[in-house]
């Protein structure tokens, strides 16, 4: 990475720092916007999916062509650069790592942070070809999707905003980061085991001032994790089908948060784009979210945010910045001050220029901390919202201005292994997911042995769900 490259980035975030510091407590830009919706989709890195967008006259932070990594960085050997045309089938499989050590390893080859950082996001083919247990099918990392190949996606980052410097939370996986959305905090871990997570959440912020709010999911919600989540479930979580159902009667709340499909399970296909699940479906639900929304009476107070979890091991060439601990917890082996690679971010409003490019640093605690504006609460979450850019910036117009794109375009449908299969090996995801759906009050039959397939992960899941709402309402 070149020296101008980091004082870019040292002098954007220090920015962002002070300046948001007193501006996190202001009014809103915009006081059109009455609804926030955030989509988190699963593991795809900024470049990965938005990278190769970039052009002479649309200049995102993205790809040159001639981005590299070393399948063996310490001798320099086995360079592959990034692609412009990643296949829908097959998905990289096995699905590259983002447990901490490992993404560590793809930002810095070693496990801590070093100072100084004369090198970074060099090792994603070296710890991918470890994942894969050949450092011939490394190369598969450098993969990226080519303008148009996403078409609901990219069509939505060309007509409204697109943030460049969307970076996860924490270098790890999907539970710590997903807990930066609700809590601007992992609690002080980094990765995805069963606990009794006690931190205070955004939802319990916007009930105690009377904001009105709603979890919408599909199979299975990954945030009852989170303890003080488990007794709003009867009263604030529903199915996505409500989402839709709400979207058209102008009945949706002031904060939706959308959680997508994470298991297949019969028919049932999952949309989180997580690997080995491709992509196809996942960009056609993110088309769905923006219909239900556009049709919707609420199109003109409404702004959509669009993001990813954390990268899923995937290439990105962006160095993620420091950042600020949230709460003085800290993990054994990292002090969350560096926040994790870059994920993609669109936001969409009609009060959104055609074609903004917001190059402001944001991590996933923006989205309490832009609730906060928004709504007016009176205190942040943690000292990481409370130092967080807000995303309203983005939001300038005084007027709604008119939108062509009534419907976008779908990837025409192709039956894929990782589509179609429910006889696969479950992932790390789905083995937490089941663990936290038989932990949850009320599971009594529960099988105490792993789960074989995705299949059975899904079943079981779906059955723990069951007994908790069954026994456990009014409780």
């Amino acid at each position: 990475m070149k020296l101008s490259d980091l004082f870019l980035q040292a002098t954007s975030f220090l920015q962002g720092i002070f300046t948001h510091a007193t501006r996190s407590t202001a009014n809103p830009t915009n006081p059109n916007i009455k609804r926030l919706v955030v989509l988190v989709m699963e593991n795809r890195s900024f470049d990965h999916i938005l990278g190769n967008l970039m052009t002479n006259e649309y200049k995102i932070e993205g790809l040159t062509g001639f981005e590299f990594n070393y399948s063996d960085p310490d001798s320099r050997s086995g360079e592959v650069r990034v692609t412009r045309q990643a296949p829908y089938v097959p998905d990289v499989d096995p699905s590259p790592s983002h447990e901490f050590h490992d993404v560590m390893l793809q930002l810095f080859m070693r496990f801590d942070v070093p100072w100084p950082i004369k090198e970074s996001n060099r090792g994603f083919m070296y710890d991918y070809g470890k994942v894969a247990h050949s450092s011939a099918l490394s190369g598969k990392i450098m993969r990226c999707f080519g303008a148009d190949q996403l078409p609901a996606l990219h069509a939505l980052a060309r007509e409204f905003a697109v943030c460049d410097h969307w970076f996860s939370s924490l270098p790890g996986p999907t539970w710590p980061n997903r807990f930066f959305i609700h809590c601007a905090t992992s609690g002080g871990y980094v990765d995805n085991t069963l606990r009794d997570y006690n931190m205070d959440t955004i939802f319990e912020n916007l009930s105690n001032h009377g904001v009105s709010w709603r979890v919408y999911y599909h199979d299975f919600p990954q945030s009852l994790a989170l303890m003080k989540q488990r007794k709003y479930f009867w009263s604030s979580y529903e199915k996505f089908e409500v989402f839709k159902k709400n979207c058209a009667e102008g009945a949706l709340p002031q904060y939706s948060f959308i959680e997508p499909r994470y298991f297949n399970e019969g028919d049932d296909r999952a949309n989180d784009q997580h690997p080995i699940h491709g992509v196809r479906l996942g960009d056609a639900f993110i088309a769905d979210v923006y219909e239900c929304l556009k049709s919707s009476p609420h199109w003109n107070d409404t702004l959509l945010v669009i993001t990813w979890d954390e990268h899923g091991g995937f290439f990105d060439h962006v160095l993620p910045p420091a950042t600020v601990n949230p709460d003085g917890k800290n993990a054994p082996e990292f002090n969350f001050a560096r926040l994790g690679a870059r994920v993609p971010a669109v936001l969409v409003s009609p009060y959104i220029p055609r074609g903004t490019i917001d190059k402001t640093v944001y991590d996933h605690s923006s989205i309490p901390a832009t609730l906060k504006v928004l709504f007016g609460l009176p205190n942040f979450l943690t000292k990481r919202d409370s130092r967080a850019n807000t995303f309203d910036r983005s939001v300038t117009l005084s007027s709604p201005r008119p939108i062509a794109l009534e419907t976008l375009p779908r990837i025409p449908a192709t039956e894929s292994a990782s589509e179609r299969a429910t006889s696969i090996p479950p992932t790390e995801l789905h083995s937490s997911l089941l663990a936290l759906a038989e932990s949850l009050p009320g599971t009594t039959s529960v099988d105490v042995t792993p789960a074989r397939t995705e299949q059975e992960s899904a079943t079981r899941a779906k059955s723990a769900l069951a007994q908790f709402v069954a026994t456990q309402k009014g409780n």
